[in-house]
């Protein structure tokens, strides 16, 4: 298998979280569960084997996806087909972070994935080609790099703005006040909802919850015993029930199941 994982600098890396390459991975599962983590991501395959995505539930297949596609802000999980003998690149944009590169509302795109050429245009897909065309993995990762310096827009004020306070919730989502952070964006409730929704694609209380969540993902990851009515009032909640509808709803799991099913990263689960 090959692996690449790359962080990128500037003037990237205020947008982009990441660029991951990889082929040839195998798993023993044919579905995972991709459990929301407050990125937008799009993800080339560089094969002709498309991905699907599955009803959680029935896990019935719902939707296929081929080429490139764009994957919008996510308040609930999402039910796909493992990654096996697959080749993919796929960048992981920062809360807040595609909007220079795609300049329209990200809420548009929320619960949503999507063709990627309808987002980015047929550059997508010219992309797609010259990776495919590329044999060295590190050209690869480059090549997306410069694609995406050449997309990267100014930023807007406001733009920077929700950036801001975007930073401050993942700072301190335990204490953080919503009501006073909108105080302090010198905008009322009511546009900086908005902004916040057009640039993030959620709310700010939606958003904090999700923030929340992933921080409760990692402290547990790869625990074994978990003293839960801790956890809840550790991170604010007001009764251990709470804590548990909040966690899955987000995944489709209790806190016991997921630390019996996890897999080998935070935001996954094997569906086995």
């Amino acid at each position: 298998m090959i692996f690449k994982h790359d962080i990128p600098k500037a003037p990237l890396d205020n947008f982009v979280a990441s660029i991951v390459y990889y082929k040839d991975f195998k798993v023993e599962h044919s579905k995972d569960k991709l459990l929301p983590d407050c990125t937008t991501n799009l993800v080339i395959n560089l094969f002709e084997t498309p991905r699907y995505i599955y009803d959680n539930e029935t896990l019935e297949e719902k939707e296929a996806c081929y080429e490139a596609w764009f994957s919008g802000m996510h308040t609930e999980y999402l039910t796909i087909s493992s990654d096996n003998e697959s080749e993919m690149l796929v960048i992981s944009f920062k809360s807040g972070g595609v909007f220079p590169f795609i300049n329209q509302s990200v809420e548009a795109f929320n619960n949503s994935v999507v063709a990627a050429n309808t987002v980015f245009g047929d550059e997508i897909l010219d992309l797609r080609q010259r990776l495919i065309n590329e044999i060295d993995p590190d050209n690869k990762i480059e090549m997306a790099k410069k694609w995406l310096e050449s997309r990267l827009n100014e930023v807007s004020f406001e733009g920077e703005i929700i950036q801001h306070f975007v930073s401050q919730i993942q700072k301190s989502s335990e204490n953080i006040n919503l009501t006073e952070l909108a105080k302090k964006s010198g905008y009322s409730q009511k546009q900086f909802i908005h902004l916040f929704k057009k640039y993030v694609g959620l709310t700010p209380k939606q958003f904090h919850r999700i923030v929340r969540f992933n921080e409760i993902l990692n402290a547990i990851f790869n625990k074994e015993r978990v003293d839960w009515a801790a956890f809840a009032n550790e991170f604010g909640y007001y009764d251990q029930a709470h804590f548990i509808r909040d966690f899955q709803a987000f995944s489709g799991h209790n806190p016991k199941q997921y630390i019996d099913d996890q897999g080998d990263w935070p935001n996954y689960i094997p569906v086995r």
